[in-house]
Parts: structure tokens; C-alpha cells; sequence
């Protein structure tokens, strides 16, 4: 039966359930914006010893700091509870406690903070799924066990003592027995998921339903050799199910599989057809979570799924693999924005291996018999070592394409016409669904407009400069965090990595031409090292004199992708195949605050001036150097700190528009109350992005638009009085 068979003649049922799909998710989607509007805390509120209860496998601890999903035991509202353990043995308590918990709590109630970069993940859209709004910042914690349990309770207590009890196995197998058994995941397994997400393997994960086969395939043979009869075991399996859903974790996946295995074991009494199941599955997943399709895992696990119960039996072996990467391959590029050229020859040769034949058999036997043979454990977890050896070595061979994220029509297009091919597949179809790539790719890496973007990188500074009809890329300053006296932390991702390296990433940027370093303060070159291991960067210019300080090249680290050239600059040059030229410093300089770099430059119709951290003396040397600049765009220096701005400066230059980066609930209070009422009385528009997120202002030609990724008032109670007006 072919694509267009299915979806034109008799299934009917299919058809039905699509339309109650659609109907379902409309509705539950208007009430859960409701339910969102009318649960959301509107400003930070103090709680006083309030009761949570906590399931032992929802808590989550990293060194000190401890999260938990909870639930009011007066209201039921779910909440995350964010705590800073005082000590050692308040963490170990909590961390071998395997019953339900009660936590009585005090601290500030606040909501859930979204994302402020464009592209960046969404953490307060993923918890809405789980229907939580708000989270509490503990600032008292007592823990009392609650030994008063009910059924799904126990199921959450037996699958905590499962992570404990797979945790004593050998490593890999312990995360893998973690994962794939009980959905949950740990920091052994960081690095195996990077290299699978590299290669462009993540539906691994996704179309996993194979291990619900193989539980359902042991519980039968056991029953079975309990002598209990066919019937009375196919309604046990249909009961164990959906108590599995939840010790597994409830993940798109698990939910998907479980439906459709429940489907499998009714399906003579109703009739349905696996097609139906798929579609009754999908209706399930929409009614636990109406953004079920708008997250990279929900597509993959029901397109994938999709995709093999429509793909024609004559389709198999490689041609098959191809076509399931083919369908997959739009939605990766929305999320990840690149694919490995090894990715259709490892999905081909590695998923029987991992699915079906080998890995996801071995680990459920090791974690069902490991008491009764000791042994097999061992032998498999050599085997997982020596495949995420192989993962590993072939992620790190040349053929990533940072491909971009297209638009949200082009990825329709894709994916429309690729479902088109599975009922034509003919190598004139795959050379027309290449073309079509070719000009997504084109699209996004030659754009028609140019851009200047403010990323909202929190307590430091980092700008993005594209131009139009190019891809030609520079960023000034990287961001960074101050850290007050510590030693930084060489942790593989910091801020950078989820806000402006993501940002350049999604617009399939692999090379930055020039990286200005405004002066060597972290938050303004600390995340220059995550910058140089993830693009090629070809130079770098800073401040004369800040060429060969320690603070700049500690940060290059010897494994980045290319060595940059370090370019010394002075008020005067102006750099090669450049807008911006500098206005300072005026000589050799420590690279301090006072020897701040200034650029400016022309873009579209207006003029942009980056002043980095300098001071009102530095600034009124330029204006006295420059007594006709003016300027239409002004990155205040020092996160609008009352030691910059000159009243006289800002008079001279009268810029209409004025860009604060600054970090929220910041120590110095940034941006400072003078400087405001200094931007005021000049007419200056202040716009931070502490309240509007990335700020991103994109021409084409004489036409220009601004853009920020926030309205304006979702961090009100953030933000100072004054600012928030």
C-alpha cells in the first residue's frame, strides 16, 4: 500500500483521529493559555514555610545547588524549587533519600524565566509541558520523608531506586541502563550525546520504541512459564504498560511506543490497523502536551515512526535509511543546524546495530539478569565502550555542514516534498529534493539583508555584525563572566555557547572574518576561548598594547579550529573590507577601561558608535578630536554605568536610540539612574536588553527594521523601578 493509498481510500480511522487531533490540541492549547495567564505569578512574592511534595526521581543535584519538581500539597500547583545546599550533608541526605518527600520551604516565588535570544532553548516552553509556571529560589529547606503512597507515587519511588540500583553498574552501562530503561539522564553521558548529536544520530533516541518490544517480548515469555493462559496475559500487558510509561519516564518517545504497543495487543478486538495505532498515539501525545510537535523529539519520534508505515515494502536496506534521514533532515536543521556527511552511512550501518540486533537487547538483559550472570554485564559494557569509541572518532572527522536554520516555509517545503518522493522514489526526484536544498543553504548563508544584533549575554557585552549579499561575519566582544577573585572554570559549554555561538550557528556561520576586543575585562573577552574552538576566526584586533598581556592569550586555547592573527589598532585605521573603523585609543594603551577600544560605522541608513567600557574623560577626548560626530545608534559604555554617558558627549553626538547590555538584578545597578535621565533629556530612546532581550536591527538597502526577541514586560520584576517604566 503506497503513501498516496493510505492517505486517500479506506482508512478511515485515520482520518477521524486526525480530525479529533486537531480539535483536541486547538482546545487544550486555548486552555492551557489560560491556565498559564491565570497561574503565573505576575511579580516576585516572598513564601514563608510552605509544603511541597517531591518525588524522590524528579530531584536534580549538581555539586551544591539542588532542583526539584514539586507539587503544593495545598494546592497542587507544580512548582521547580531551586535550593544552594549550606552544607555537605544536607546534599547527601537529600541525594539517598528513595521515599516521597515533603519540603517545607521559604524563599521567593518568581516565574519561570524565558528564553531572551532568538533560537536559544526555551527552558520556561519545556516545563509548560509539565505544567509548571513558577519556581521557587529556596531560601530555607527541611525535608521530612512521606512514607503515604499511592500507585503512580510507588511507580516514581521504584524508578528512583532503579537509577540508584543501575548506578552501581559499570560505566557506560549504567547510563546506559539509565537512559534507555529509565529515560533519565546523567553527566557520563554528556559527551556520548554530543557525539550523537554531531553525527546526526538523535533519532536513535527518538524511534527507540524497540525496547518496549523487547519488555513486552520478556514479560510474555515469563508469564508464559508461569502457565498463565494467552488472554489473561495479553489483559496483564495491557495493564504493565502504561505503569511502565511512567518508571520509563513518560518521555515523546515512550509514549509513542507505549500506545502503539497497546494498539498492537487490542488490535484484534477493534480492528485498527497500525496506521491507526500510529495516528491514536499521536492523539495521546497531544492531549499530555499540545507542543508535543513543536520539540525536535516529538517530530522525529512520530515522523520517523510515520515515515516507516508508509514507506513501500519493496523500499528497503540503504534506500530505506535514506529516506528516514531524508524525512528527518528538515526538523534537524530547524534544531541543530548542521549534519555530518557521515550521517547517512552511520544511520544505515549503526541503527540495526543499536535498535534492533545488539545494543538495546544486551542492555535489557544485563539490567534484568545481571544478579543471575554477572558476566554478561561486563562483557556488554566493553562492547559500549568500544562503540562510543567508534561514535566518537567518527564525530571528530571532517565533514560537519553548518548549514543554518531556514525558514519556517522552506522547511515546509522540504518536508512536503520529501514525503512526495516516498511514493516517486526516483533519482530524479532525490536530484530535484537537492536542488531545493541547495537554495535553503544559499538563502541562509547569503543573506539579502545585513544586521547589527545585541546579544542579550547578561553582565558583559557581545555584538554581531552580518552584511548583506555575504558571509562575511564579526563580532564585537565575546561576553564573559566575572568571577570576583576564583579561578575560571573550564566547563566545555558556558553562556556563550547557549546564546551568541547558538545565535551564529542557526544563521550557518562556520567563520567569524575579525573579533574586536574592546579592552581585556572577562565580560567583555571571557567567552573568547568557547568562540575560537567552535568558528574559524582569521583576526583578531584589539587595543595597542593589549597584543601580548597574558589576560588575551591565556584565552586562546591551542585546540581552536584556527590560530587568529592578533591585529594592535589605534584611533585612525580602518580595517580592510570593513564598515567600522576606531575612534580609540589614541595610543598604546594596558587595555583598561580607559583604553577602551571605540568603533563606529555606517549600516544601512544609520550610523553605529560601540564605546566598550570607556570613561567620560575618554569620551570627551573624542568629541574633541571629532567635534562633528554624530551618530544615530549608541552602544553606551559600560552597561549605561553612571561613569560613562557625559551629558556633554551625548549632547554632541545626539543619537536617537541608545543600547544598554547589562545583566539583570546586577550587583553595580546597572543601567545607573543618571544615565537614564541623561538619555531623557537628549531624547535618546534607552533600550537594554535586560528588558527586550537580543536587540537585532536588520537593513536591506535603504529600508531597515528593528527587531528584539522579548515585548518588553516579561522580566518587570527583574528589572529596577525606573527601567521598568
Amino acid at each position: 500500500m503506497t503513501f498516496y493509498r493510505i492517505i486517500s481510500l479506506k482508512e478511515r480511522t485515520v482520518l477521524i483521529v486526525t480530525c479529533c487531533i486537531a480539535i483536541f490540541t486547538a482546545v487544550r492549547c486555548f486552555n492551557e493559555q489560560q491556565n498559564i495567564r491565570s497561574i503565573t505569578v505576575k511579580q516576585q512574592c516572598e513564601i514563608t514555610n510552605r509544603t511541597y511534595l517531591v518525588l524522590p526521581d524528579q530531584v536534580t543535584i549538581n555539586d551544591s545547588f539542588i532542583s526539584a519538581r514539586a507539587t503544593d500539597v495545598q494546592t497542587g500547583e507544580r512548582v521547580i524549587l531551586a535550593y544552594f545546599a549550606k552544607n555537605y550533608q544536607e546534599v547527601q541526605k537529600i541525594s539517598k533519600t528513595s521515599s516521597v518527600m515533603r519540603w517545607t520551604v521559604s524563599g521567593n516565588k518568581c516565574p519561570l524565566e524565558p528564553a531572551t535570544n532568538f533560537n536559544q532553548f526555551d527552558s520556561q516552553r519545556y516545563y509548560w509541558q509539565f505544567h509548571i509556571y513558577n519556581q521557587i529560589k529556596c531560601k530555607q529547606l527541611r525535608v521530612v520523608n512521606n512514607y503515604q503512597s499511592g500507585l503512580i507515587q510507588r511507580c516514581h519511588v521504584l524508578r528512583a531506586k532503579l537509577y540508584t540500583y543501575f548506578s552501581y553498574f559499570p560505566h557506560p552501562l549504567a547510563s546506559y541502563c539509565q537512559q534507555l530503561i529509565l529515560g533519565m539522564k546523567n553527566d557520563q553521558s554528556a559527551e556520548m550525546m554530543e557525539n550523537v548529536k554531531r553525527l546526526g544520530l538523535l533519532h536513535l533516541f527518538c524511534i527507540s520504541g524497540m525496547h518496549v518490544v523487547l519488555i513486552t517480548d520478556c514479560l510474555r515469555k515469563g508469564l508464559v512459564r508461569a502457565h498463565f493462559n494467552r488472554e489473561d496475559i495479553e489483559w496483564l500487558l495491557i495493564i504493565s504498560l502504561p505503569i511502565y510509561l511512567i518508571i520509563g519516564g513518560g518521555s515523546i518517545s515512550l509514549i509513542r511506543a507505549v500506545i502503539m504497543a497497546e494498539m498492537n495487543l487490542i488490535q484484534r478486538v477493534t480492528g485498527l490497523s497500525s496506521l491507526d495505532g500510529w495516528a491514536i498515539s499521536l492523539l495521546g501525545g497531544l492531549l499530555f502536551d499540545p507542543w508535543l510537535l513543536l520539540t525536535l523529539g516529538g517530530q522525529l519520534s512520530y515522523l520517523l515512526s510515520f515515515a516507516l508505515q508508509v514507506i513501500p515494502n519493496t523500499i528497503r536496506s540503504y534506500r530505506q535509511s535514506l529516506l528516514l534521514n531524508l524525512v528527518s533532515l528538515p526538523s534537524v536543521l530547524a534544531f541543530v543546524y548542521e549534519i555530518h556527511l557521515l550521517t547517512f552511512i552511520c544511520s544505515f550501518l549503526i541503527i540495526p546495530f543499536f535498535s534492533g540486533e545488539i545494543i538495546f537487547p544486551a542492555v535489557i538483559i544485563s539490567a534484568l539478569l545481571s544478579k543471575w550472570l554477572p558476566l554478561f554485564p561486563l562483557l556488554v559494557n566493553y562492547l559500549l565502550k568500544e562503540f562510543e569509541w567508534l561514535l566518537g572518532e567518527l564525530s571528530n572527522w571532517p565533514g560537519v555542514i553548518r548549514f543554518g536554520k531556514p525558514s519556517a516555509i522552506i522547511i515546509w517545503v522540504l518536508f512536503i516534498v520529501t514525503l512526495l518522493i516516498i511514493d516517486h522514489y526516483r533519482l530524479r526526484s532525490l536530484l530535484f529534493l537537492g536542488g531545493l536544498y541547495a537554495i535553503a543553504f544559499i538563502t541562509v548563508h547569503v543573506p539579502l539583508y545585513g544586521e547589527v544584533t545585541f546579544v542579550d549575554i547578561g553582565q558583559g557585552d557581545s555584538v554581531i555584525i552580518r552584511y548583506p549579499f555575504s558571509n562575511r561575519v564579526e563580532l564585537i566582544d565575546t561576553g564573559g563572566k566575572l568571577l570576583f577573585g576564583k579561578r575560571p572554570a573550564r566547563t566545555k559549554r558556558d553562556y556563550a555557547t547557549k546564546t551568541s555561538i547558538n545565535y551564529l550557528k542557526s544563521c550557518g556561520v562556520s567563520k567569524i572574518d575579525t573579533i574586536y576586543l574592546s579592552h581585556h575585562d572577562l565580560d567583555h573577552i571571557g567567552y573568547l576561548t568557547s568562540v575560537l574552538q567552535n568558528f574559524k576566526v582569521k583576526q583578531l584586533v584589539v587595543p595597542k598594547g593589549m597584543e601580548k598581556q597574558h589576560s588575551l592569550i591565556r584565552l586562546i586555547p591551542v585546540n581552536c579550529q584556527q590560530i587568529p592573527q592578533i591585529l594592535p589598532v589605534v584611533a585612525g585605521n580602518k580595517l580592510s573590507c570593513s564598515n567600522l573603523y576606531v575612534l580609540h585609543p589614541f595610543d598604546k594603551s594596558e587595555g583598561k577601561n580607559e583604553d577602551s577600544m571605540v568603533l563606529a560605522g555606517v549600516f544601512g541608513q544609520l550610523k553605529f558608535m560601540f564605546m566598550g567600557d570607556l570613561d567620560r574623560q575618554g569620551e570627551r577626548n573624542i568629541m574633541h578630536r571629532n567635534p562633528d560626530l554624530k551618530i544615530d545608534v549608541l552602544k553606551l559604555g559600560h552597561r549605561g554605568s553612571k561613569t560613562s554617558s557625559d551629558p556633554q558627549f551625548i549632547r554632541q553626538l545626539l543619537p536617537r536610540i541608545g543600547i544598554i547590555s547589562a545583566g539583570r538584578q546586577n550587583r553595580y545597578g546597572h543601567p545607573n539612574q543618571e544615565t537614564l535621565i541623561t538619555l531623557s533629556k537628549n531624547n535618546v530612546k534607552p533600550v537594554s536588553t535586560q528588558r527586550y532581550g537580543m536587540i537585532r536591527y536588520r537593513y536591506y538597502g535603504s529600508s531597515y527594521h528593528w527587531q528584539t526577541k522579548l515585548k518588553g514586560d516579561e522580566y518587570g520584576w527583574m528589572l529596577p523601578r525606573l527601567n521598568n517604566k
